[in-house]
């Protein structure tokens, strides 16, 4: 996909989500520059990807061309080597797992949170594709500082660019956002094997009661400390696959229960939880709340938290075969789409199915007698458990780059897993609604990861490569900017909604 196309459809995004939500005078500002806009994206880009004196100085190496990039010889200095080995239909598809994650068993709850009319679908769908493409396209920024830089890191892509001085920022909150995925990944080992011991009619194990707290500690202590503490990962790859095909069947089964109705009144299932939750228990609900429009940035929260994946941007460019800014164009539009596609099934087949009664993980909302449930919940959960440690190794490089520390021992790798270990055991205890925790963990830290640190970015190295090419900033700068305006507002107002959600009674 070519630049311009990518800019394109980022523009119609904008707009979609603006009429999505009838933002007051958004529209309107929207619609008289939009072809101006479009105009302006068919034209040669003006971003070649040059020589930057200043990062030069620095001691960095720059190592791209304009489309077609060379391989590069490793440097001393860290440049960026272009050796990836790995063909396009792989690197999509370790792009879209790496991009789909927890979030998407939470986006029916999301529109649940801010309506009960299926009408209210089809601005939930826009809104979905928007973020992707807005998501996508910060994406294709990361890769294209890291080859203007020669960065071979997130962290050192800010350092470069807007300074070593405060390279820490998106470090911290880059290891705070994987220990929170984590975290999203323990609560929901939490709840889909307690609801696995209830199918299976497990109470009591070893003369312990069998229960939220009593699975998530023997899960941690027993399953995930080991697989961290594992000295190498590479075994655990066929995680990646087992992922996917989880998430897969989980979307084909949602969709079946849509359309066979067995969970609207009168339904097989539908009955079921009526016998087991009581006369009070509300399995599905349509037009009794309406709509709230503040509320869908609820589900904003929660889309940003579907598409992150932005810090690994420089490593996906590093594995790409026959590397060119063109190549991660598409890689980076075609897995993108597919997670749009994923999350929309997802939001249509939960939603259209339980209504404003969605739950924050949509899995919970199914009965425990529902045998193609069961299997779900079992494919989903351990696809989590064996990929957790891949999360994990994220965490504890993160964390030692914040702490300077390039050589650790082995001992302190494993000091780091018992801590984490802990923390998050202690933390999914704690806290029980996963909807919650994704929205306003995604409103906070999801936004900077994916709009504003990347924009920044861009906009700085473009800056420094125009001062000497004494070239225009092009479209793309100013489209940066208005990202970082649009990202810190976005954040600080989700979360804020969030809150007040979670912790009053003013938005109901």
């Amino acid at each position: 996909m070519p630049a311009s196309s990518i800019r394109a459809t980022l523009v119609v995004a904008m707009a979609s989500t603006c009429a999505a939500f009838h933002l007051p005078g958004a529209m309107p500002r929207a619609s008289l520059g939009l072809s101006r806009t479009l105009a302006m994206t068919s034209r040669k880009s003006h971003s070649p990807l040059g020589l930057f004196p200043e990062a030069q100085s620095r001691g960095f190496p720059l190592v791209a061309q304009r489309e077609n990039l060379k391989p590069l010889q490793a440097s001393s200095a860290g440049g960026l080597e272009l050796k990836g080995e790995t063909s396009m239909p792989g690197m999509i598809a370790n792009l879209m797992k790496n991009i789909v994650g927890s979030g998407v068993l939470c986006v029916a709850g999301g529109v649940a949170a801010a309506t009960d009319q299926k009408a209210a679908l089809i601005p939930a769908v826009l809104i979905a594709f928007a973020f992707a493409a807005i998501a996508g396209y910060c994406f294709t920024l990361v890769g294209r500082v890291s080859l203007m830089t020669g960065a071979n890191s997130y962290t050192q892509g800010w350092a470069k660019t807007v300074g070593e001085s405060t390279a820490w920022i998106p470090n911290l909150i880059v290891v705070f956002k994987t220990w929170s995925a984590c975290l999203i990944y323990s609560m929901i080992i939490g709840d889909l094997f307690t609801d696995l011991a209830v199918t299976a009619g497990i109470s009591t194990f070893a003369g312990i009661g069998v229960n939220r707290v009593s699975i998530l500690i023997a899960s941690h202590l027993f399953g995930l400390l080991p697989l961290c503490l594992l000295r190498s990962f590479s075994a655990l790859s066929f995680a990646s696959v087992l992922g996917i095909g989880g998430l897969l069947f989980t979307g084909v089964f949602m969709v079946m229960r849509m359309l066979d109705g067995s969970y609207l009144p009168g339904g097989k299932f539908y009955s079921a939880l009526m016998t087991s939750g009581g006369a009070g228990t509300i399995v599905s609900s349509f037009d009794v709340m309406g709509t709230s429009p503040i509320k869908s940035l609820i589900l904003i929260s929660m889309l940003t938290n579907s598409y992150l994946c932005h810090y690994n941007a420089p490593k996906f460019m590093r594995e790409l075969k026959d590397a060119s800014i063109s190549r991660f164009n598409q890689m980076t539009g075609a897995a993108f789409f597919g997670a749009f596609g994923l999350n929309a099934v997802y939001m249509i087949a939960g939603f259209l199915t339980f209504g404003g009664a969605a739950q924050g993980l949509i899995l919970n909302n199914f009965a425990t007698s529902d045998a193609l449930a069961t299997i779900a919940r079992g494919a989903i959960a351990f696809s989590i458990l064996f990929g957790y440690p891949l999360t994990f190794e994220g965490f504890r490089t993160s964390a030692l780059e914040f702490a300077k520390v390039n050589a650790p021992t082995q001992r302190r790798k494993d000091a780091i897993a018992i801590g984490f270990i802990a923390s998050v055991c202690m933390g999914a205890i704690v806290l029980s609604d996963l909807g919650v925790v994704v929205a306003f963990l995604g409103a906070l830290l999801g936004s900077f990861v994916i709009y504003v640190f990347p924009s920044l970015m861009y906009r700085k190295a473009r800056e420094i490569e125009v001062a000497t090419t004494k070239e225009e900033l092009g479209i793309d700068h100013t489209i940066a900017g208005a990202l970082i305006g649009g990202g810190v507002g976005l954040g600080l107002l989700g979360a804020a909604v969030v809150f007040l959600k979670a912790t009053t009674k003013i938005l109901g």
